[in-house]
């Protein structure tokens, strides 16, 4: 897939004055991540990541446009190959989740055969119809390959060490090869402190490594944890957060249709249907399950009961959430709807695939409310 085949741009209820307390950037990049693009923005300008303002995180895999903000006294600029920065206006309001109305959708379906067409147009009339049940897709677990494997839940079992090991060495798919050979080694020297530390590449591994060298109980561990910047801890902690929320939609689903159809994710396999009853698509319409906290609000008694059971399978309570001893990010619980419904969708004709030869590409546009994602409507494409 080509990033100009699959454009985002944030919607944002944001209202413009001539002289406000932020300046509005507006975010043009291609391939890149939308932390990676802010950190490299933030070096630049010696700035704390902190003072940058966004709505959402967008997939590396696309074209997106999203709206950025600082405080007034910062005066940014950014050019180079995939990454764009453009002034729009003051506000006297940040760029936050809290003013995101959603997202804007270009897509372009590729290689697609001549006997698929059909099977195409028709479930994407039962999409916009009956909707597609809302899952955090792949991207939101980063650069996790194994359900064993986020970090977040490492430090919910107390299991430090195994959790910044992983912060140390996990390979990302934008890894040149060189970064991956240096996380490699320091996988297998693990423990050996001296011999790791001229490996290390960031202040923050550094001052990870300058207690990990000393460490002898675990607050010691815990102040190592400390050292990892705020907005990392939070990916982390959101990453994990949202695998249990797609376990529990998972669990949930056979409850009201057994007509479910799986495809496989790059860590989890997700369950999709096709057609619902009315009865069914009514309940699935207003059926809101809660993410985990420390505090998870109240819900149906079918909700909580899946959700302490995906819990048990983890070997996690409620209560485990809630962390005393780390206080740089949280766990905060939130309602999010179990199906969604692509508005204003709308598809153009096949044309003959420009890339594939033999094949035909398909155009569609439509709009997602914050933090669902246009990937799982393709996945709900393929069953």
């Amino acid at each position: 897939m080509f990033p100009e085949d699959f454009v985002v741009k944030e919607k944002i209820a944001l209202d413009f004055v001539r002289d406000g307390r932020y300046k509005i950037y507006l975010l043009k990049k291609r391939s890149w991540n939308t932390m990676d693009a802010l950190l490299k923005i933030a070096a630049k300008h010696r700035m704390p990541l902190s003072k940058i303002g966004y709505g959402g995180r967008k997939d590396r895999h696309a074209l997106t446009y999203q709206y950025i903000s600082v405080p007034r006294e910062y005066d940014l600029s950014y050019s180079e190959p995939n990454v764009e920065l453009s002034f729009v206006g003051f506000a006297d309001d940040f760029i936050s989740p809290a003013i995101l109305q959603g997202n804007y959708f270009e897509l372009v379906l590729r290689k697609i055969k001549k006997e698929e067409k059909e099977h195409i147009l028709t479930r994407l009339r039962e999409v916009e119809k009956f909707g597609y049940p809302n899952y955090f897709d792949d991207q939101r677990f980063g650069s996790v390959e194994r359900e064993d494997e986020f970090i977040a839940e490492r430090i919910l079992k107390k299991h430090y060490n195994g959790a910044l090991k992983l912060y140390f060495t996990t390979i990302h798919p934008e890894d040149k090869r060189e970064e991956k050979e240096r996380k490699r080694m320091i996988a297998e020297l693990w423990g050996k402190w001296d011999e790791i530390i001229p490996l290390l590449k960031t202040k923050t591994e550094r001052d990870v490594m300058a207690i990990l060298k000393v460490a002898k109980s675990k607050n010691d561990m815990v102040r190592a944890i400390d050292q990892i910047p705020k907005e990392q801890l939070s990916m982390y902690f959101s990453a994990f957060q949202s695998y249990l929320w797609n376990k529990t939609l998972e669990d949930i689903l056979p409850l009201y249709t057994d007509n479910l159809y799986e495809v496989k994710g790059k860590i989890m396999s997700y369950r999709f249907y096709k057609t619902l009853e009315k009865n069914q698509l009514k309940t699935l319409k207003n059926l809101e399950i809660p993410t985990v906290s420390y505090k998870i609000p109240d819900s149906l008694p079918e909700v909580k009961e899946t959700i302490n059971r995906v819990l048990a399978e983890r070997s996690l309570k409620p209560s485990d959430f809630n962390l005393r001893k780390i206080r740089k990010s949280f766990f905060k619980s939130f309602f999010r709807n179990a199906v969604v419904f692509p508005e204003d969708l709308y598809v153009y004709e096949f044309e003959e695939d420009d890339f594939y030869k033999g094949y035909f590409k398909l155009k569609i546009k439509f709009s997602l409310p914050t933090g669902s994602f246009a990937t799982m409507l393709i996945k709900s494409l393929t069953i």
